[in-house]
Protein backbone atom coordinates (compact mmCIF):
# COMPACT_ATOMS: atom_id res chain seq x y z
CA UNK A 1 0.00 0.00 0.00
CA UNK A 2 1.46 3.60 -0.81
CA UNK A 3 1.01 6.23 1.75
CA UNK A 4 -0.70 9.22 0.73
CA UNK A 5 1.36 11.98 -0.46
CA UNK A 6 1.84 14.80 1.92
CA UNK A 7 0.58 17.34 -0.89
CA UNK A 8 -2.51 15.19 -1.07
CA UNK A 9 -3.38 15.19 2.92
CA UNK A 10 -3.16 18.76 2.71
CA UNK A 11 -5.43 19.13 -0.12
CA UNK A 12 -7.70 16.90 1.63
CA UNK A 13 -7.72 19.01 4.82
CA UNK A 14 -8.36 21.66 2.65
CA UNK A 15 -11.82 20.61 1.37
CA UNK A 16 -12.43 19.11 4.63
CA UNK A 17 -12.32 22.74 6.09
CA UNK A 18 -13.67 24.48 3.10
CA UNK A 19 -17.18 22.92 3.60
CA UNK A 20 -17.30 24.06 7.41
CA UNK A 21 -16.00 27.31 6.13
CA UNK A 22 -19.07 27.86 3.71
CA UNK A 23 -21.54 27.50 6.40
CA UNK A 24 -19.86 30.34 8.39
CA UNK A 25 -19.91 32.17 5.56
CA UNK A 26 -23.38 31.53 4.56
CA UNK A 27 -24.61 32.50 7.80
CA UNK A 28 -22.50 35.68 7.48
CA UNK A 29 -24.32 36.88 4.53
CA UNK A 30 -27.99 35.44 5.47
CA UNK A 31 -28.06 36.11 9.05
CA UNK A 32 -27.71 39.76 9.00
CA UNK A 33 -30.21 39.85 6.13
CA UNK A 34 -33.01 38.17 8.38
CA UNK A 35 -32.13 39.22 11.59
CA UNK A 36 -35.83 41.04 11.98
CA UNK A 37 -37.77 38.55 9.95
CA UNK A 38 -39.86 36.11 11.10
CA UNK A 39 -38.08 33.41 9.02
CA UNK A 40 -35.00 34.20 11.52
CA UNK A 41 -35.86 30.75 13.01
CA UNK A 42 -36.00 28.31 9.87
CA UNK A 43 -32.41 30.05 8.83
CA UNK A 44 -30.67 29.44 12.04
CA UNK A 45 -32.47 25.91 11.70
CA UNK A 46 -31.01 25.62 8.32
CA UNK A 47 -27.35 26.52 9.19
CA UNK A 48 -27.35 24.80 12.24
CA UNK A 49 -28.55 21.39 9.98
CA UNK A 50 -26.22 21.67 6.98
CA UNK A 51 -23.50 21.42 9.82
CA UNK A 52 -25.07 18.46 11.98
CA UNK A 53 -25.10 16.51 8.14
CA UNK A 54 -21.34 17.96 7.76
CA UNK A 55 -20.59 16.30 11.07
CA UNK A 56 -22.56 13.40 10.52
CA UNK A 57 -21.23 12.43 7.11
CA UNK A 58 -17.79 12.63 8.52
CA UNK A 59 -18.43 10.57 11.27
CA UNK A 60 -20.22 8.28 8.83
CA UNK A 61 -17.40 7.99 6.73
CA UNK A 62 -14.65 8.31 8.88
CA UNK A 63 -16.54 5.06 10.94
CA UNK A 64 -17.34 2.73 7.87
CA UNK A 65 -14.41 3.48 4.86
CA UNK A 66 -11.61 5.30 6.80
CA UNK A 67 -12.05 9.21 4.86
CA UNK A 68 -13.32 12.35 5.12
CA UNK A 69 -15.08 14.25 2.61
CA UNK A 70 -12.14 15.40 1.56
CA UNK A 71 -9.59 12.13 1.67
CA UNK A 72 -12.85 10.47 -0.35
CA UNK A 73 -12.51 13.13 -2.93
CA UNK A 74 -8.53 13.15 -3.02
CA UNK A 75 -8.54 9.61 -3.18
CA UNK A 76 -7.23 8.75 0.09
CA UNK A 77 -8.00 6.54 3.19
CA UNK A 78 -6.50 6.02 6.67
CA UNK A 79 -5.76 2.44 8.05
CA UNK A 80 -4.50 1.12 11.09
CA UNK A 81 -0.58 0.49 11.15
CA UNK A 82 0.14 -2.80 12.37
CA UNK A 83 -2.66 -4.39 9.95
CA UNK A 84 -4.04 -2.15 7.02
CA UNK A 85 -7.69 -2.46 8.51
CA UNK A 86 -9.85 0.41 8.83
CA UNK A 87 -9.99 1.76 12.24
CA UNK A 88 -13.50 2.41 12.64
CA UNK A 89 -15.41 4.75 14.89
CA UNK A 90 -12.67 4.13 18.28
CA UNK A 91 -9.67 4.81 16.40
CA UNK A 92 -10.77 7.33 13.55
CA UNK A 93 -12.66 9.12 15.19
CA UNK A 94 -12.42 9.02 19.23
CA UNK A 95 -8.71 8.91 18.98
CA UNK A 96 -7.80 10.32 15.85
CA UNK A 97 -10.45 13.15 16.03
CA UNK A 98 -11.73 13.81 19.67
CA UNK A 99 -8.45 12.66 21.91
CA UNK A 100 -6.75 15.04 19.36
CA UNK A 101 -9.31 18.12 19.88
CA UNK A 102 -9.24 17.26 23.21
CA UNK A 103 -5.25 17.84 23.93
CA UNK A 104 -5.59 21.14 21.90
CA UNK A 105 -8.12 22.56 24.88
CA UNK A 106 -5.15 22.71 27.37
CA UNK A 107 -3.49 25.35 27.95
CA UNK A 108 -0.12 25.68 26.86
CA UNK A 109 0.14 21.92 25.54
CA UNK A 110 -2.86 22.16 22.93
CA UNK A 111 -0.70 25.02 21.70
CA UNK A 112 2.62 22.70 21.64
CA UNK A 113 0.30 19.80 20.10
CA UNK A 114 -0.85 22.32 17.05
CA UNK A 115 2.15 23.39 16.47
CA UNK A 116 4.01 19.94 16.36
CA UNK A 117 1.31 17.46 14.67
CA UNK A 118 1.37 18.96 11.11
CA UNK A 119 5.52 18.88 11.49
CA UNK A 120 5.55 15.17 11.87
CA UNK A 121 4.40 14.45 8.46
CA UNK A 122 7.64 15.20 6.99
CA UNK A 123 9.46 12.06 8.20
CA UNK A 124 9.98 9.19 6.35
CA UNK A 125 7.20 7.45 7.52
CA UNK A 126 4.75 10.61 6.75
CA UNK A 127 2.45 10.03 9.68
CA UNK A 128 1.22 13.21 12.08
CA UNK A 129 1.20 13.52 15.47
CA UNK A 130 -2.31 12.15 15.53
CA UNK A 131 -1.77 9.58 13.56
CA UNK A 132 1.06 8.50 15.67
CA UNK A 133 -1.61 8.72 18.55
CA UNK A 134 -4.63 6.72 16.64
CA UNK A 135 -1.83 4.08 15.06
CA UNK A 136 -3.17 5.35 11.91
CA UNK A 137 -1.48 5.87 8.52
CA UNK A 138 -3.02 7.31 5.30
CA UNK A 139 -2.74 5.66 2.00
CA UNK A 140 -3.70 5.81 -1.41
CA UNK A 141 -7.36 4.58 -1.45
Amino acid sequence: MELAARLDRLWATIIDHLLIIAVGCAAGVVIPAFLKSKSMPIVIFLLVAALIAIFAAQIWLLTTRGQTIGKRIIGLRIVKTKDMSNGGFVTNVLLRVLACWAISLVPALGTLFALADPFFIFREDRRCLHDHIAGTCVIKA
